[in-house]
């Protein structure tokens, strides 16, 4: 078994002489993996092999058991759990989002770059099962890209290798191979990360959400174009006056 996928028999068909063949396929594997915070189970996620740890950490964070890796004691894998020991306990409300200002810009170019990457990820296009992330700062620095079956393990394991790695969050832009949900928006937020963006769409309410935290949210993003939905002006092209109505 290979890690995050193995090869399996199948029975193909084609209906176009209704013909079948046998045939091998990549399939991935999906397992349940068990955080447990100071020798209690805190939860049990569906994901797939690798970067346990940093899905952990994305986590509880992102559940407002920590505000930073340095609240980590210690973290251990064994199996399929992840076992890990605080510092001390979260006080109530630990964390809150707060409204992201535009401060900087990035351009239209850095983003479509970023997609091309994105869609390199090795799983994704081995099983056609697997989500993708890169996390890339706003000069087009590409920091790191993650896998899983989930798209909110994948935000999860993003933002907990950056916690680990101590990136400024508020310098990057997180681009994402799946939908842009409310749930997702609120995690990145959470995380200050002022541009999220997708190949695939959005929904009303996530756009509703990014609006009120002042984030740059972008669907569809393809070779040449993107839309974006909200706080269009930390794209550097962006020009008012050039806008055609249709």
């Amino acid at each position: 078994m290979s890690v995050g996928f193995s090869e399996k028999n199948i029975f193909k068909y084609y209906a176009k002489d209704r013909s079948w063949s046998f045939d091998a396929d990549i399939v991935a594997h999906e397992k349940d993996v068990f955080i447990n915070v100071c020798g209690r189970l805190f939860a049990t996620l569906r994901a797939s092999e690798g970067d346990m740890k940093e899905l952990a950490v994305g986590h509880m964070f992102s559940r407002g058991l920590i505000t930073r890796y340095g609240d980590v004691a210690s973290m251990d894998v064994y199996g399929n759990a992840v076992n890990v020991i605080l510092k001390a306990a979260p006080g109530p409300d630990t964390l809150k989002a707060s409204y992201m200002a535009p401060s900087w810009k990035t351009s239209a170019d850095i983003i479509f770059e970023g997609v091309k990457h994105l869609q390199e990820a090795f799983l994704y296009r081995k099983t056609g099962a697997f989500h993708a992330g890169l996390l890339l700062r706003r000069d087009g620095l590409k920091y790191f890209l993650v896998e899983d079956i989930g798209r909110h393990n994948v935000v999860e394991k993003v933002i907990g290798r950056a916690l680990m790695q101590d990136v400024d969050m508020g310098e990057c832009i997180l681009l994402i191979s799946g939908r842009l949900m409310c749930e997702l928006v609120s995690k990145v937020t959470l995380a200050g990360i002022p541009i999220f963006g997708s190949v695939s769409a959005t929904t009303c309410e996530a756009a509703a959400l990014a609006e009120g935290c002042g984030m740059t949210l972008i669907g569809f993003i393809r070779e040449g174009r993107m839309n974006v939905y909200t706080h269009p002006a930390r794209i550097a092209e962006f020009d008012e006056t050039r806008i055609n109505n249709n």
